[in-house]
C-alpha cells in the first residue's frame, strides 16, 4: 500500500474512534476498550499537528487557519474525553494511560510554557494569529506610503520596528523548519523588507525635529550632529516622501544656520593669485566690496574697512585686490588685480562684515602663507562658436603661458593664443583654413609658468584637439533696427572678428557690442532730423576670416518723444548712507535743481507722530546720480540715486515731480507717481576719531572731576566702558553721553588725582553705530587735582576754635572773606552763633578776601560751659587754592571743602 494512502486511513480511523468516545463518554467499561479510547485520542491530538505541518510538506503553502483550530479543538475534546475514560475504567494502566496522554497532549497540541517541540499546534496557531497581525500593519504601511502619509508612515515603521525586534519570536518557535521558514517569508521577511525601504525616511524625519528641537533649546552641537545625519540621508528618501523630508531637512538646516553665531570659518591660499575667505552665513556683498557704483563687476574691489592683507615678511603690499561673492553669499574670492600676486606671509583682518540679516560677524585676525609651490597644469579644454575657437582652462591664474604650438603630426600650424596675464584661461582661434577638418591635431604648450615661478606640469602639456567645422559661410546682417534719430542696431549671424564700419545717412557712427556678440549699437555724435536714412554696414569679418558683402538698408528715424515711465523704488545703502533709489522703464539721465521734497511736506516720525519735514530736498550733481551706470562709467542708466541723508528718520509720502529724469532722447518725466519709503539711518564707513574742534584736542576738563570728550561721529553704547578711557592710571567711576551720542562725560573717583598738571589720557576702542572701531589715540591734558580739602577743628579757649585745613583754602568766591556763614557749629547738638572768623587765637583780626588760609579761627557768640558735652564743626562754600596770602582767581583750584562733620577736640 502505497504510505501515504496508509497514514491517511489510520488517520481517518483515528478520528472515527475518538469521535465515538466523544458520543459516548459514560458508556460502560465493558463495552469500552479504554487501550483503543487512548489510542484513537492520540491519533487525533497528532492530527492537529499533522493538519499543518502535512500541508506544508505536500503543498508549499500554509494551510486554511480555520482547518488548523478545529483540528486542535478536537484534540482538545478527544484528550479531555479519553482522560475522564482512564480515571473512570483505566484500571492497574491508569497512571501510565494518563501519563501518555499528557505526553502526547503537550508535545501536539497545547503546554504552558512549551519548551522547542511541544505544544505545536498551539504554537503553530498563536504564530499564524501573529504573522496575520503582523501582516495587517504591513498593509497598513504600505498604504501610507501610497497615501503619502508620513506621520502614519513613521508611526506604523516604529510598530513594525518593535513587533520584528521583539515579538517575531513567536515565528521562531513553530515545530518543524519548512513551517517555520514559510511563516518568516510569507510575513516576517515582507514586512521587514517593506520597514527597511523607509529607513532614510524615517531617519530624516526624526533628526529633522530633533535639529528644529535642539536648536529651541540652544543646543547647537546636538542640533549639528542631529543635521549631519539629515544630511547625509535625504539624498536617499523614496521618492513617496522626498518632497516632505528635503523641506524638512531644508527648514532644519535654515533654522540651525539661523541660530548660529556669524563667524570666519577660514581663510585658505587658494594659488598665488586667489584668497578664499569663507564664512558660516551668507554675508551682506555691500560690506565686503566696493561695486565702485556701477552694474560691471569688473571693477568690483574688497572694502578697505572690512578686510586689510598685511605683507609680514618685506614683500611689497597688493595695491587692488578685486572680490567677488559666491552664489551664497558665504565665499568671498579675492585676487590680486593685473600682474600683482601674492607672496610669502600676511595678517588677514576681518572686520566690519554683516550678515544677510544685519548681524555682526565677529573681527578674526589670522596669519596665512601664500607660498605656492604647487604647479599649474591643464584642467580642461573646450570649444566655442560652433567648434571655432578652443578655450584651454589652466588649474591657476598665470603669469604667462609660455610658447603654445600646434602640429597636424610633425608639421607646425601657426596659431596666435588669446591670453592675458593673470587668467587661468586661454582661447585659440581654429577658423583659419590652415587648421585642417576632422583630424585629431596636438596642441602643445611650453613653459607656462605662474605667479611663484612654477612651470607648467608637465612641460610642455599636451593635448589633442579637433576642428569638426569648416566655415566658408559669409557673415550677413540678419536685421537693422531704427532706435531714434542718432542710433540704429544692427543683428550679425554670427560673431564678428572686429567691429564693423557702420553709416547712418553717410555719417559713420561709434559701435559698441552686446553681450551675445551679434548685436552692435551704432549711435552718431549728433542726431538727425526725422526721416528716411540709408544704413550701411561694411568692412567686416566673421571669426573664420569669411569677409562679409556690404550692406544697405533704408530705414526711418522717428525721433522719441515717449517719456520714461516709473517702474519701482527702493531705499538702498551706498558707502553706508541711504539713498532712494528710483527705476524707470528705459534709460535716463538726472535732472538738476528738482524739489523732491519741501519743508512744510509731512512725514511719520518713528513713534507714528505726524510732523512737519522742516527741510527741502533739491537735487543736485551731487546728491542725484545714475544708479549703477549700464557703461560702467557714467553714461546712462535706468536707475538713479537720490541721498536722502538729510531727512530725518520716518515714513514719507511723496510725488515724483516733473523732470526729475529724462530719457536719452531728451523726453522728461511728467508722470507725478506718488511713492511711499522708509527713511532709515545711515551706515558709517570711515572710523570715529576725537574731533579737534572741541577745545583744541578733543578733551576738556569740564571741572576737577569731569572730563568731556567729543568725537567725531555717534558712538555705540559700547563707548561708555571705563575700560576705554585711561586717563594717566586714575581711577574712573562713570561714563555717560553729553548732550548726544557724539560726546562722552567721564566722572574720576574722588581724591583719584592728587596733583595739578599735564596728564597723559589714551582712548582706545570706541566704536561708532556701524561698527567702527577707532584708532588708539593719546593726548593732553591739563588737569587740577581733585582731592577735597579735610580739616580738623581744636576748642583753644571758651569762645574760639581753631579750625586747621588739609592745604590753602578760601571762600568759592575768591574776593570775598570767610564768614560766620561758611561755619556750623553746634554744642550737644543745638547750634551756636558764630561772630566771625579770625586770623589770629585772640579774635582781633579778621580774615579778608583774595586771601588763602591753612588755619583760621572761630568766634563763638556765647562761652562753652559743659566740656562734657560734645561741640561739632561742619563748612560749606569753601574751596582749596594753591597758595596762602595773595591769591586772585587763577590760584583757585577749586576743590569743595569736605562737608564731614568733625568733633571739636577740647
Amino acid at each position: 500500500m502505497d504510505k501515504k494512502k496508509a497514514v491517511k486511513l489510520a488517520t481517518a480511523s483515528a478520528v472515527a474512534a475518538s469521535a465515538f468516545v466523544a458520543a459516548n463518554p459514560h458508556a460502560s467499561q465493558a463495552a469500552t476498550d479504554v487501550a483503543t479510547v487512548v489510542s484513537q485520542a492520540k491519533a487525533q491530538m497528532k492530527q492537529a499537528y499533522y493538519t499543518y505541518s502535512h500541508t506544508v510538506t505536500e503543498t508549499g503553502k500554509l494551510p486554511n487557519i480555520s482547518d488548523v483550530v478545529s483540528a486542535y479543538n478536537k484534540a482538545k475534546q478527544a484528550y479531555k474525553n479519553a482522560v475522564a475514560v482512564v480515571n473512570k475504567a483505566g484500571g492497574a494502566k491508569k497512571d501510565a494511560y494518563l501519563a501518555d496522554l499528557q505526553a502526547t497532549y503537550e508535545t501536539y497540541v497545547f503546554k504552558a510554557n512549551p519548551k522547542s517541540g511541544e505544544a505545536r499546534a498551539a504554537t503553530y496557531i498563536d504564530a499564524h494569529n501573529y504573522a496575520v497581525k503582523l501582516d495587517k500593519m504591513r498593509q497598513d504601511l504600505d498604504g501610507a506610503i501610497k497615501a503619502k502619509d508620513l506621520k502614519k508612515a513613521e508611526e506604523l515603521y516604529h510598530k513594525i520596528s518593535y513587533e520584528l525586534k521583539t515579538r517575531t519570536v513567536i515565528l521562531d518557535r513553530v515545530y518543524g523548519q519548512s513551517t517555520r521558514e514559510l511563516l518568516r517569508s510569507q510575513f516576517k521577511a515582507e514586512a521587514q523588507k517593506l520597514r527597511d525601504s523607509l529607513i532614510y525616511d524615517i531617519t530624516v524625519a526624526m533628526k529633522a525635529r530633533e535639529a528644529q528641537d535642539a536648536v529651541k533649546a540652544g543646543n547647537l552641537d546636538k542640533a549639528k550632529a542631529a543635521l549631519d545625519q539629515v544630511n547625509q540621508y535625504v539624498s536617499k528618501v523614496t521618492d513617496a516622501f522626498k518632497a516632505e523630508l528635503q523641506k524638512a531637512a531644508q527648514d532644519a538646516n535654515a533654522a540651525y544656520e539661523a541660530a548660529l553665531p556669524p563667524k570666519v570659518e577660514s581663510v585658505t591660499a587658494v594659488n598665488a593669485k586667489t584668497l578664499e575667505i569663507k564664512f558660516n552665513k551668507a554675508v551682506d556683498a555691500a560690506t565686503v566690496i566696493d561695486n565702485k557704483g556701477t552694474s560691471d563687476t569688473s571693477d568690483d574691489v574688497v572694502k578697505a574697512t572690512a578686510i586689510t592683507l598685511t605683507a609680514i615678511d618685506g614683500q611689497g603690499s597688493v595695491s587692488t585686490v578685486k572680490a567677488s561673492l559666491s552664489d551664497d553669499k558665504k565665499t568671498l574670492k579675492l585676487v590680486a588685480d593685473g600682474s600683482q600676486f601674492f607672496t610669502k606671509r600676511y595678517v588677514v583682518d576681518i572686520k566690519n562684515v554683516k550678515t544677510l540679516d544685519g548681524k555682526d560677524v565677529p573681527s578674526y585676525t589670522t596669519t596665512i602663507d601664500t607660498t605656492d609651490s604647487v604647479r599649474p597644469s591643464v584642467l580642461s579644454s573646450s570649444y566655442a562658436d560652433n567648434g571655432l575657437t578652443l578655450k584651454v582652462k589652466f588649474s591657476e591664474p598665470l603669469v604667462s603661458v609660455g610658447t603654445v604650438k600646434l602640429y597636424d603630426g610633425t608639421t607646425e600650424i601657426s596659431v596666435s593664443p588669446k591670453f592675458t596675464a593673470g587668467d587661468d584661461e586661454m582661447t585659440i582661434n581654429l577658423a583659419s583654413s590652415s587648421v585642417p577638418v576632422n583630424k585629431d591635431l596636438t596642441l602643445k604648450i611650453f613653459g607656462a609658468v605662474d605667479y611663484n615661478g612654477n612651470v607648467i606640469n608637465p612641460n610642455p602639456a599636451e593635448l589633442t584637439v579637433k576642428k569638426t567645422t569648416v566655415d566658408t559661410t559669409k557673415p550677413t546682417v540678419q536685421n537693422i533696427e531704427a532706435v531714434n534719430t542718432k542710433t540704429v542696431k544692427v543683428t550679425f549671424s554670427e560673431k564678428l572678428l572686429s567691429n564693423p564700419t557702420i553709416k547712418i545717412g553717410g555719417q559713420t557712427a561709434s559701435v559698441s557690442v552686446d553681450s551675445t556678440g551679434l548685436v552692435y549699437t551704432a549711435t552718431l555724435a549728433n542726431a538727425l532730423s526725422e526721416g528716411v536714412y540709408a544704413v550701411e554696414v561694411s568692412d567686416y569679418k566673421d571669426l573664420a576670416g569669411n569677409q562679409g558683402d556690404t550692406y544697405t538698408k533704408v530705414v526711418q528715424l522717428k525721433a522719441d518723444t515717449t517719456p520714461p515711465k516709473f517702474v519701482s523704488s527702493q531705499v538702498v545703502k551706498i558707502g553706508g548712507v541711504e539713498h532712494l533709489v528710483l527705476t524707470f522703464d528705459e534709460e535716463v539721465t538726472t535732472g538738476s535743481n528738482i524739489t523732491v521734497v519741501q519743508s512744510n511736506d509731512k512725514y511719520i516720525d518713528e513713534n507714528n507722530v505726524l510732523k512737519s519735514v522742516n527741510t527741502t530736498l533739491t537735487t543736485t550733481s551731487d546728491n542725484f546720480k545714475l544708479y549703477l551706470p549700464t557703461d560702467g562709467k557714467s553714461k546712462s542708466s535706468k536707475s538713479v540715486a537720490l541721498n536722502i541723508s538729510s531727512l530725518p528718520k520716518g515714513t514719507y509720502t511723496v510725488t515724483l515731480p516733473d523732470g526729475l529724469v529724462s530719457d536719452l532722447a531728451g523726453n522728461s518725466y511728467a508722470e507725478r507717481k506718488q511713492i511711499t519709503f522708509v527713511r532709515g539711518s545711515d551706515s558709517l564707513t570711515t572710523k570715529p576719531a576725537l574731533d579737534l574742534t572741541y577745545d583744541g584736542n578733543g578733551v576738556k576738563a569740564d571741572n576737577n572731576n569731569e572730563l568731556v570728550f567729543a568725537f567725531t561721529q555717534n558712538l555705540d553704547a559700547s563707548a561708555l566702558n571705563l575700560s576705554n578711557f585711561n586717563i594717566n592710571g586714575l581711577t574712573v567711576t562713570k561714563a555717560v553721553f553729553d548732550e548726544d551720542t557724539k560726546r562722552i562725560r567721564v566722572t574720576l573717583a574722588p581724591g583719584a588725582n592728587t596733583w595739578t598738571g599735564t596728564h597723559v589720557i589714551t582712548i582706545s576702542n570706541i566704536k561708532n553705530t556701524s561698527g567702527l572701531v577707532m584708532d588708539t589715540v593719546t593726548v593732553y591734558e591739563y588737569m587740577k587735582e581733585n582731592v577735597a580739602p579735610t580739616f580738623t577743628a581744636t576748642l583753644t579757649s571758651a569762645d574760639v576754635i581753631r579750625v586747621d585745613f588739609s592745604e590753602p583754602v578760601a571762600n568759592a568766591t575768591i574776593d570775598k572773606a570767610l564768614s560766620a556763614n561758611n561755619f556750623t557749629v553746634k554744642v550737644d547738638g543745638n547750634r551756636v552763633t558764630v561772630l566771625g572768623v579770625y586770623e589770629d587765637n585772640n579774635a582781633t583780626k579778621q580774615v579778608q578776601g583774595s586771601k588763602g588760609y591753612k588755619t583760621v579761627y572761630l568766634k563763638l557768640n556765647n562761652f562753652v560751659t559743659d566740656l562734657s558735652k560734645p561741640i561739632t564743626l561742619s563748612a560749606t562754600g569753601i574751596v582749596d587754592v594753591d597758595q596762602v596770602d595773595s591769591i586772585t582767581d587763577t590760584n583757585k583750584v577749586g576743590n569743595d571743602v569736605s562737608d564731614a562733620v568733625v568733633n571739636v577736640a577740647k
